[in-house]
């Protein structure tokens, strides 16, 4: 048993790893015979850069996993927690393979945006312990692709990518789980000063990306654009709360971090 550890969260990574076993679906599972269909005032080429950034970010999230593989049952084995970056693994090979196919007829896949190839390159370089990484990429990374699929979803009139938006954002809502029930695990067992440590490159991490993003990305729709905006100035405030959520800081720890905000 994990020193500091609790069965809830022990029991819920077995049961996400479960879940995860019959969740599982195949790139023929999507019908490729549907049209991709791009709304008039939504440029072919911007749509396709938008949704490539998709597929950079899901073989992000693969590297990140590979790397992990060894370390989640160390120093102390947690039932489920490999099986559940396993299932991670196969979930984001085939999100990229899904990805890469739907962008090939809308205009070919893009280059990967600069700001999120620095952060992603940003995230992996971390040397330090992996609850660090898996809370960049299964509660910062992951909480924002389940927002942007969720608002892609909702503006794009596309019946192909609703139906690779439904399956995906299933497998992305069950990888945060595993981030948040992983880390109540294991955080306890980290010293204040590695925590706090974390916790400043993380939000440095997602300040940089978030604004960066913003900048390189004008949205040309008024409405979709304030919308990011704001989530770009408010959204820190919710990845706040899941770390705290997680035991990676308490509220009073991060106000003083950062200097009473």
């Amino acid at each position: 048993m994990l020193v500091g550890s609790s069965l809830p969260e022990i029991s819920a990574l077995e049961a996400l790893a479960a879940k995860g076993e019959a969740q599982q679906w195949s790139f023929d599972d999507i019908d490729w015979d549907i049209e991709a269909v791009v709304p008039a005032w939504l440029p072919r080429k911007f749509c396709a850069a938008l949704i490539s950034q998709f597929y950079h970010g899901e073989m992000a999230t693969l590297a990140m996993c590979r790397r992990i593989l060894a370390e989640v049952d160390t120093p102390v084995r947690i039932p489920g927690a490999r099986r559940c970056v396993e299932l991670q693994i196969a979930d984001e090979t085939r999100h990229a393979e899904v990805y890469r196919a739907y962008v090939a007829g809308i205009g070919g896949l893009q280059p990967i945006d600069p700001t999120l190839k620095a952060a992603y390159d940003k995230a992996l370089a971390w040397d330090g312990p992996p609850e660090a990484m898996i809370a960049a990429f299964n509660i910062v990374l992951e909480g924002e692709a389940l927002f942007a699929l969720d608002t892609l979803g909702g503006w794009l009139p596309c019946p192909r990518f609703r139906r690779i938006n439904a399956r995906v954002s299933r497998d992305e809502a069950r990888h945060l789980a595993f981030g948040r029930a992983y880390l109540k695990a294991r955080l306890v067992t980290l010293g204040g000063d590695r925590r706090f440590e974390i916790y400043r490159w993380l939000k440095d991490l997602w300040t940089d990306t978030a604004f960066g993003v913003l900048g390189r990305f004008p949205i040309p729709n008024a409405i979709l654009g304030r919308r990011c905006r704001t989530w770009a100035e408010t959204g820190w405030q919710d990845h706040r709360r899941a770390l705290f959520d997680v035991g990676l800081v308490s509220a009073d720890e991060a106000r003083r971090l950062e200097g009473g905000t």
